[in-house]
Order: structure tokens, then sequence, then C-alpha cells
């Protein structure tokens, strides 16, 4: 298969930063918060004089001092969407108190920030509501969102607030506020708070071209840290596992006891500290885990596809998460593994991972991969599946997704091995009534919102197309193509009309009031047959008319639809159709007569048929004095020739079974019996 197209993460430079100074610690087991560190939160949960309104009090299960979020989960800043952290916030308070500002609609002008060692550059606006400042701080400074909310929440229960006070949103972070001195009012306002703090988180982990200040928390050493700033409180020591971790020890630099751990989101005893147990509480009630399993589950995968010496070859990046649902992708050599909780580990290489990536990956219409690629179908092909699609590639044509109403129709017909074969290109929308389409080897899918997909192909499409695919006379399909009628035809359903094809007749479209007139004559199973022709207007009188098997129809505005057949429509052609002296027909054809005769009636006269005399045209005073005389049941029996006038015109005859009818100027009608 073709080559493979790798994600790169970007490189970002970052500028030498002299950090804001703090006091050094005294000991390892007595370090003073930073200053601009947060709170320790050492009341129920919150910095706020409010306390927080989580009242569960189970015991909590699965804090790790050690380790309190993984490196993976902490700095995932793709976790959630703008739209995504206002609609997390919109569920947590639905119905704010009367003339208070609640979080999810509290929105401020914030100021740009040049870019450093810590974040990217950030440029204000005149406004911006708390979902776009939580992740647009988060994009910038490379901090997952839900951190940002977990801490708005365990600082000043901001999130489920529905009374909140200024005094909340000047320190929502706790960012400048340690538990030993007064809050620091450079940092005071909600934009200044959430930027600020995660800027100290980046801080905490000395980047280059920054100060290696913080070292007393440092990951991948034991350290003795306090339960409560009381020194008789105590301290354990903790292997600190991971730089996130280290971060939430420097912000707020105590342990829960076992008092505090055991009151769950309650009161402990008078050395229980809460900020730390909050933020495992809160992220795990919202979000679930802090751990994440991707980096293992991406190795596993990894050594199972042979590692270095397999297909893969060898990794160009550590295992990167943050990605939407959690998820995780390393890059490789000749491929990728992407994992999400919900379906595992699975590799794409090749001409899938360029389709896929030019979808937008797992943020686009496919979704994760949930399983690996498959190959040996027809014409030596491969598929993949995707939570929301599949792609295919072919040698002779290359590799395209498929996915929602089109998938599924395509699916239907029996995917690469039906009738339609691979896909060509990707799905195209943007058609008439928001519809899309998508081109196959040996047809297309069209589906429209309320009328659904369906395949077109061969001589269907091509007529189709003649008529302007959905922006012309049919509209869309509403069923896929079907057979099994008489003289082996088949035929599809439109919106506004239909296609039936024969190997003898091809495919032609029906549709308004020629349609429905041959709908009311039975279809093909009816006298007229299957249509030979498509409709043609821009007749006399803006008449249209199309051609079937054994007639015609035609279509007079004002007048509506009409039927002939045989004889009569041979008669009234000779007569030059509706532009002859005729005009068109008004009626249907009629066969109940003396021995079994037929007659029409037409705008200027009538044409009628027997066995015995053919098809012929009586009109004027030679049709009236018939009229009068009891038509073919009176003594002239059926016209048997068409009417004959003088050069002057003065005398016209028209002969009939049993004689002859005369009109002679300024005389009128004589009947003449044989």
């Amino acid at each position: 298969m073709p080559s493979v197209l790798s994600r790169t993460a970007a490189a970002i430079a970052v500028a030498v930063l002299v950090v804001i100074g703090a006091a050094a610690p005294a000991a390892a087991d007595e370090t003073p918060a930073a200053l601009g560190a947060g709170s320790a939160t050492l009341a129920q949960g919150s910095a706020s004089p409010k306390a927080s309104p989580r009242v569960v009090t189970a015991a909590v299960t699965g804090f790790d001092p050690g380790n309190i979020i993984d490196d993976a989960v902490f700095f995932a800043s793709g976790t959630m969407s703008v739209a995504e952290i206002q609609s997390f916030l919109n569920a947590r308070v639905p119905s704010c108190d009367p003339g208070y500002t609640c979080l999810k609609d509290y929105a401020q002008a914030t100021s740009s920030r040049a870019a450093d060692a810590m974040c990217r550059s950030y440029t204000g606006k005149p406004r911006e509501t708390s979902a776009e400042i939580i992740y647009n701080v988060a994009q910038a400074c490379g901090i997952n969102p839900q951190v940002i909310l977990v801490t708005l929440q365990k600082e000043q229960s901001l999130v489920t607030d529905t009374y909140p006070y200024d005094s909340q949103y000047k320190i929502a972070m706790g960012q400048g506020c340690p538990d030993t001195a007064a809050c620091d009012s450079r940092y005071f306002g909600f934009f200044n708070q959430v930027y600020g703090a995660a800027w100290q988180l980046k801080r905490y982990a000395n980047p280059p071209g920054t100060q290696q200040y913080f070292t007393w928390y440092a990951p991948g050493r034991t350290w003795n840290i306090r339960y409560h700033p009381e020194v008789s409180c105590g301290s354990s020591p903790v292997y600190v596992q991971n730089q996130a971790t280290a971060n939430l020890y420097y912000y707020t630099p105590y342990q829960p006891n076992r008092a505090s751990l055991a009151a769950g989101y309650g009161q402990g005893d008078g050395c229980s500290s809460y900020g730390n147990r909050n933020f495992h509480n809160y992220f795990t009630a919202w979000f679930g885990s802090t751990k994440s399993l991707g980096p293992a589950a991406i190795a596993a995968k990894y050594a199972a596809v042979g590692g270095a010496a397999g297909a893969l070859g060898g990794a160009l990046n550590a295992p990167t998460c943050g990605l939407p649902e959690n998820g995780c992708y390393q890059v490789f050599a000749n491929g990728q593994i992407h994992w999400s909780a919900g379906y595992g580990a699975f590799v794409t290489t090749g001409a899938m991972l360029s389709r896929w990536a030019a979808t937008g990956y797992e943020r686009g219409s496919l979704g994760y991969p949930i399983s690996d690629q498959g190959c040996g179908l027809p014409g030596e092909g491969c598929y993949q599946v995707f939570q929301k699609g599949k792609i295919h590639w072919s040698a002779a044509t290359g590799a395209f997704s498929t996915g929602g109403g089109i998938g599924s129709a395509w699916a239907r017909n029996g995917n690469e091995r039906g009738a339609l074969g691979y896909p060509v290109t990707e799905e195209t929308c943007g058609l008439t009534g928001g519809g899309c389409y998508q081109r196959f080897q040996n047809g297309q899918i069209h589906w429209a919102p309320g009328v659904g997909a369906f395949a077109t192909r061969g001589d269907f499409l091509a007529t189709w197309a003649s008529t302007g695919y959905e922006k012309g006379a049919l509209g869309y399909p509403l069923n896929d193509q079907t057979c099994g009628l008489v003289q082996e035809g088949c035929y599809q359903t439109f919106q506004h009309g239909g296609i039936h094809w024969t190997a003898a007749t091809g495919a032609h479209s029906t549709h308004g009031g020629i349609g429905s007139e041959w709908a009311r004559t039975g279809y093909e199973r009816g006298a007229l047959g299957f249509p030979v022709a498509e409709e043609t207007c821009g007749l006399a009188a803006g008449a249209c008319s199309q051609q079937f098997q054994s007639g015609r129809i035609v279509w007079v505005p004002g007048i509506g639809s009409r039927v002939l057949t045989g004889d009569i429509l041979t008669a009234w052609d000779a007569q030059g159709g509706g532009a002859g002296p005729t005009g068109y027909p008004l009626s249907g054809q009629s066969c109940a007569l003396i021995g079994g005769g037929c007659f029409q009636v037409f705008q200027n006269g009538q044409i009628h048929w027997s066995t015995a005399t053919g098809a012929h045209w009586t009109h004027g005073g030679i049709g009236s004095a018939w009229a009068h005389a009891g038509y073919e049941g009176g003594p002239l029996g059926y016209p048997a020739g068409a009417e004959s006038c003088s050069t002057a015109g003065d005398v016209c005859t028209q002969r009939f079974q049993r004689g002859q009818v005369t009109w002679t100027a300024g005389v009128g009608t004589a009947i003449t019996l044989d």
C-alpha cells in the first residue's frame, strides 16, 4: 500500500523567563508554598466561605498520593471543545439564582499575553465567555481543560455554585493565595486566575529557558509531604511518580490524611487537608479516572505487531494523550497506533492512515479506529473499521471513506462485492436540500435529509443525470434499483417520478402529468408498456409528449394528460398532431361502440375507428350532420375515409360505410345514402 502520512507535533519556541521569586524550602520535609501557588483548601473543599454542595461521605477510593493524576491526562489540552465545556457548565447549573452570574454565563474582556517558555501567545478579546477562556488558556498553556474546571471547583465551588460572589471570581483558581499569607492582587480577576494558574502549573516543571527553581517535589524521588500546615500534624514519605503530581503538591502542598480520605467529600479531623483529595474526587466523578490506560495499551499493541522489528518500525515520539474521549496516540516510522478508552488500541498505516488524516483523524467524520486493517477483498482490496464508518482501499481506486447514510446504503448494496464496486471519491455535500453524494466505480449514492440514501448506476444514472440529477424534474431517488418487472424490466422511484428500463427500450424517466397518467394506465403492465423516449416539451400550445411501446401520452396546459394509441394515434399524427387541425385530445379513447369500434374527442372534432374502416377524423358541419344522424349507429355507419374539399373550399364531402355527407358553403350539409 502507498506510504504513510504521519502526524507530527509542532515544535514550540520558548523564551527565557525569570520566574517570580519564592522562598526556597528550609528542608525537604518542610516546604512552604511557592509565591503564586494555590490555596491548600483546608476547609470543605473550597477557599470560598461557602461550603461545597457535595455531601457524599463515602470513603475515597483510588487516591494515590504518589500519582494523583497521570501526566498524559494532566497535560491533555484537547479533551474538550468550547462547546463541550459550555455544555458541561450548563449541566452543572441548569438555572442560576436571580441577581447572580454563574460560571456558565460569565464573560469578560481578556488581555493578550506574549509567548514564553510556559505558554504560547494568547490573543485577548473584548469579550470571552468562561468556556472560551478555559479552552483558550488550556490550548495556549497545554493544560487539560478538565484540570482547570476541577481546580475552579475545589478552590471556589464556581462550577456548581448557583449564587457566586464577585470575590469568588477574583480568586477563582486560588492562584497567588497561599494558606499562610494574603492573596496577591496581581492575580485578581477570573482571566488572570485561569491564565496565571495554568502558567504556574507549567512553570513547576522548570521548562527549558527557565531557572531550575522548583525541585523539592521533583518526580522520581521520595518526599516527606505534610498532612496539614500545622507541623505537629506530621507527614509521610511519598514517592512522587510524575510531573503532574509534583505540580499539584507545589500548588497545594499537602496530602489528605486517613480521616480526610475516610470522609469522602466531608470533613475529617483537625489535621485533615482537602485540596488534593477534592481534586481527585471531582475529576473522577466528572471525567473518569485520573489514570490513562492509553500508553500501556499502545505499548502492548506495538509489541503484539512486532515492535521495532515489525511493520511499524521504530517509534518517532512518546505516547501522546489528550485527544477526545481521553484518547492517546503514538507515531512510528511506518504508521500510528491510536487508543481510545471505549475501543482499545489499533494500528493505521499507509493509504488508510493518509485518508483518515485527510478526514481529520479522530476529530473528523470517522472517529477512532475500532479494528486493525484487514485485506483479502476483491481486487486485492483492504479495509479498516472506525467508530463512524470505514475506509476501503484497492490498487485501482485508492483509499476512500464511507459512513453515515451513504455508508449504510453501500453496505445494503453489497459493499465492494456489490454492483457499485469500491468508492472512488469522498462524500460531497452541499447539494439541493442539504444533500450529499459519493461516487463509486459503477455508480453513485445520493443522500438527503428526510429522504435517505440510495444508489443509482448504469443506464439509470445516465438517464437521471440527463434530467439534472436532484435539481431536475425527478428530485432524489427514493429506493435502489428494483427488477422483476414484465419484459425483465427494472425501475427506480424518485421524489417526483421514476425511471424504468428494459433491454429493448433502455432507461427513460416519467414524471409530472404524463407520469401520473401512465401510472393510471397500469405502468408497464398496462396498455402502453414501457417508455421508449424521454418526455418532449415545447410543442404547440406548450404541450409535452412522451412515447411508449404501444402509444403516447400528451399533456396540454388547461387540458391535462391524455393517452393515444393504435390507429387513432396514427390518424392524429397524419393530421399534424396537436399542431394540426384536430388540436389536442380532450378525452381518452373509448372502445365500447358498435362492432368494437373506438373513438376519441379532440379540440376540433373526433376520430373514430373500426376494424372495417380504420380511423378517420370528423369535424365541422359534416361531423355535426353525422352526429345528428346517430353517429356509427345511424344509417351512415362509421366514417370510411377522410374529408375531401374542393380547391375553393366551398364544397367538402366525406365517405361513410353506407353513404356520404356533403357540405356546401351557404347551403349546409346533405346526407346521401348508398
